[in-house]
């Protein structure tokens, strides 16, 4: 399909008239949500650090959030406003920053992702429910499956699970994503594990035809489950993530419950 046909699909800067409304809100409540967060760095590029946000107790499953913006833009801290539902009654959630393309490769993001996991879990002594937005949702799922002794569930909100379009879209062109950048890194063609009832994929109703086929792509094929979110989109999503009393919300506590019983019934046996 053409170029202009894959940017239908996945160009919101294009396709959202309130797209750059959505980022200057996201900025502006999460500069002025106070939060007593720690830095913690798992590599010596200034990008490479994690927000960690209360103290979780050993053994229990600490929620982590993962940005979007395409693996080339956007920042963890504009996020901060969806980490208060995220960290939910136990009060601790980790907020994971990763270095951009073209700076760095598609596979070197991927292992900034597992390095950061890895490192929040051998300190904190935790499992991990990764939450990921937009590419974000992408790095959620890939951590679920390469790291599968650490993150017990994953979320992808508005995820990418199968990147093979993205070499015919604007960021060929942007930040020079081809082919042979994609091997090996779509959830879609690499998820080998028995199944995936431990990945939720939510995806709002409004969001482009590509976006609903990959969700419900993955979940068919590898047996996760889809959740659509009624009156929102891309970027609007989030908002519903943050709402606590969004049925969005409400399905995400859930879901990180059920990976803490969960883990608690097989460690007890």
């Amino acid at each position: 399909m053409t170029l202009s046909y894959w940017n239908s699909q996945f160009q919101f800067t294009k396709l959202l008239p309130d797209f750059q409304d959505c980022l200057t809100r996201m900025t502006a409540r999460s500069d002025a949500l106070w939060l007593d967060l720690r830095t913690i760095s798992y590599g010596p590029d200034a990008r490479q650090v994690i927000e960690m946000m209360g103290t979780p107790d050993a053994g229990t499953v600490l929620p982590v959030f993962i940005h979007g913006g395409y693996w080339r833009a956007l920042t963890a801290s504009v996020h901060r406003y969806v980490l208060p539902r995220l960290a939910g009654q136990a009060g601790a959630v980790a907020n994971l920053e990763y270095r951009l393309l073209p700076d760095v490769t598609l596979a070197e993001i991927i292992e900034d992702a597992l390095t950061g996991l890895s490192l929040i879990a051998a300190q904190t002594g935790c499992r991990l429910v990764v939450v990921g937005h937009s590419a974000g949702g992408h790095l959620a799922i890939m951590s679920a499956l390469r790291l599968p002794d650490i993150v017990v569930g994953a979320v992808g909100v508005s995820g990418i699970y199968d990147l093979t379009p993205l070499q015919w879209s604007f960021l060929r062109e942007e930040v020079g994503l081809e082919a042979h950048d994609l091997v090996g890194h779509s959830p879609q063609e690499n998820w080998n594990t028995p199944d995936a009832s431990h990945v939720l994929l939510a995806i709002g109703d409004a969001e482009t035809p590509e976006f609903h086929r990959q969700a419900q792509q993955f979940a068919t094929t590898h047996g996760a489950r889809v959740i659509t979110v009624p009156d929102c989109h891309h970027m609007t999503v989030l908002d519903v993530l943050a709402d606590p009393k969004s049925g969005l919300s409400h399905e995400i506590q859930t879901f990180i419950q059920s990976t803490n019983i969960g883990r608690s019934s097989t460690s007890g046996s």
